[in-house]
């Protein structure tokens, strides 16, 4: 009877020591996959530390090497000079703050061109749904265009039916832990990739 006690704790014993050696592969082989987002790399800075609304953040170890205080917000950490984010033009290259003088030059170097935006801006629509708008600027398709690139699309503003950013943050939560507030983002991920990835947006 000893034997058959001892058989049968051995039987047991073996299962569970397969069920962990299973376990424990399953978890490497998760833990070594990459995730492929076809195209568009999502590179996330991080590190500890709760970010403030300006994704800033105390870093008292100085591990980035900026000092006690730098920024994220979906960009390599960095300092904001003068109270001036450098990536705040949305293409990654240092810039100042837009003003008023500053869009009429950048508009003489290189107009904007609307199908570049036509997964996410529609003139008519932006128009019709801005009355702020239909008094400054009026239903000038360029003006609008630049108006939604430049301060439109960081404020959260539809540009059109078929493209709602603030369903496209809530329902890609991937982003949303990457991008944060900075809704800009967001309308160019949908554009560089999100449409072609058949993301939720509407």
């Amino acid at each position: 009877m000893n034997s058959k006690v001892l058989s049968r704790k051995l039987r047991v014993l073996a299962k569970k020591v397969k069920r962990i050696a299973l376990f424990i592969a399953a978890i490497l082989i998760i833990g070594s996959m990459e995730t492929s987002y076809s195209g568009c790399i999502i590179i996330a800075q991080a590190h500890s530390g709760r970010t403030d609304s300006q994704g800033g953040h105390h870093d008292y170890k100085n591990k980035s090497g900026l000092g006690s205080y730098h920024y994220h917000h979906g960009q390599p950490a960095h300092l904001h000079p003068n109270g001036v984010c450098p990536y705040e033009n949305g293409n990654g290259a240092s810039s100042s703050k837009q003003t008023s003088s500053s869009t009429s030059e950048k508009k003489e170097e290189s107009p904007l061109n609307v199908q570049d935006y036509k997964l996410v801006f529609d003139s008519t629509f932006y128009y019709n749904n801005n009355s702020d708008l239909q008094t400054t600027i009026g239903n000038n398709e360029q003006k609008l265009l630049e108006h939604f690139v430049f301060y439109g699309m960081a404020e959260g503003r539809k540009g059109c039916s078929d493209f709602d950013v603030m369903i496209y943050k809530d329902n890609n939560i991937d982003l949303a832990a990457t991008y944060g507030d900075d809704f800009k983002k967001y309308y160019e991920h949908f554009m560089e990739c999100g449409h072609n990835e058949n993301r939720i947006h509407n």
